[in-house]
């Protein structure tokens, strides 16, 4: 200790100076740690599965703590007994952990052992360049679980992150399990892209079964949001061909189906429909009662006819439409959520904006 802090002191790094190396006698009077008498001579390869042979000069490893003052075990102690004991064949870890390997394979040639194989496989950066930590916004699985990566499209994207077979991009897990190996492992970090987990876990949303793809939804929804009623589900089921088109995540499918099972109009979003529209929504509403028809063709010869007496583009019809039937002024196409709503909740939503329209000019 009194080593350590004289270093501390001149801000040089610490060196254990082995001046308690060959020590005979017992040393009962004070507390004490247990080191590992390193090699001083010579040199040490290790035959790394991914780095390939690195050699290092065995005057450079310190005689490392084994056990520390309350006679509790060091990591490399732990773990070269834990590999031994399990039978470990394959120890795969991060480069970091290079060092700790010639320390651990010291303590395997003292007693004897069999020395696994070893396998340091690059770190994940941040897009900066740094080592990715805990800090960092998605660094943990669960982070990716909150906003809704598949575990099938991270899989994918962790597989191909330093390391590639062929020119191929999407591998099943039977691929992965069939194609992977170590010798295909980049020695260079690689960087952790967002977009590219966020553009795998599309396809892999695009690629599952509407019915699976609604139960990982109603999943997602009662571990990271509020729960989707059970009677919207098979409302949602039916529509999910348009509400999973561009997402990238479950959140993006929740977001887009909320209108659906938590529909609100909010005054902000009334304000921001143009006044000089409501006429036209009215005779909207009047057609649409009348005709009892809300499909696409229908729609689609009103609003044309529409836009050409007013002079006016479909956004100009569109986007008020889109906050009174939605609540919002992004969101899925309006005959899309025309389709999703049916005729009578269409109706409904057109008549709470009237009445809300009316309260705030007698207001």
């Amino acid at each position: 200790e009194e080593e350590k802090k004289l270093y501390l002191e001149k801000k040089i790094p610490y060196t254990y100076s082995k001046k308690c190396r060959n020590i005979l006698e017992n040393i009962t009077s004070k507390s004490f740690v247990v080191r590992f008498k390193s090699k001083i001579e010579g040199k040490t390869i290790l035959k790394d599965l991914v780095q390939g042979d690195v050699q290092i000069n065995n005057n450079t490893i310190e005689d490392f703590v084994i056990l520390r003052k309350d006679n509790k075990p060091t990591y490399n102690l732990s773990a070269a007994v834990d590999d031994y004991q399990m039978k470990i064949s394959h120890v795969i870890r991060g480069d970091d952990h290079k060092i700790n390997a010639f320390k651990q394979i010291q303590i395997f040639e003292s007693m004897g052992w069999k020395i696994p194989e070893y396998a340091h496989i690059p770190l994940i950066h941040s897009k900066e360049g740094k080592k990715l930590s805990k800090r960092d916004d998605a660094s943990t699985v669960e982070d990716y679980k909150k906003i809704g990566i598949l575990p099938e499209a991270l899989r994918n994207y962790l597989l191909r992150l330093g390391w590639s077979y062929k020119d191929k991009e999407i591998f099943s897990e039977e691929e992965s399990i069939e194609f992977f190996n170590l010798k295909n492992i980049g020695k260079s970090p690689s960087k952790l892209d967002f977009d590219r987990i966020k553009s795998i876990n599309e396809f892999y949303i695009k690629s599952t079964k509407d019915e699976i793809l609604l139960e990982k939804l109603i999943q997602y929804s009662e571990l990271y949001k509020k729960k989707i009623p059970t009677q919207f589900h098979e409302t949602i089921k039916k529509n999910l061909s348009f509400l999973k088109n561009k997402s990238k995540s479950l959140e993006d499918i929740y977001n887009n189906s909320k209108y659906i099972f938590s529909y609100k109009l909010e005054e902000d979003e009334i304000k921001k429909i143009d006044k000089s529209k409501l006429t036209i929504i009215k005779n909207i509403h009047s057609l649409i009662k009348k005709e009892k028809n809300i499909n696409k063709d229908y729609l689609k010869n009103i609003f044309d006819k529409i836009i050409e007496t007013e002079k006016i583009n479909f956004k100009d019809l569109g986007q008020p439409l889109r906050i009174i039937l939605t609540g919002s002024e992004y969101g899925p196409a309006i005959y899309d959520i025309a389709s999703s709503l049916g005729l009578n909740e269409f109706l409904n939503r057109l008549e709470l904006f009237f009445s809300k329209i009316d309260k705030n000019i007698k207001n």
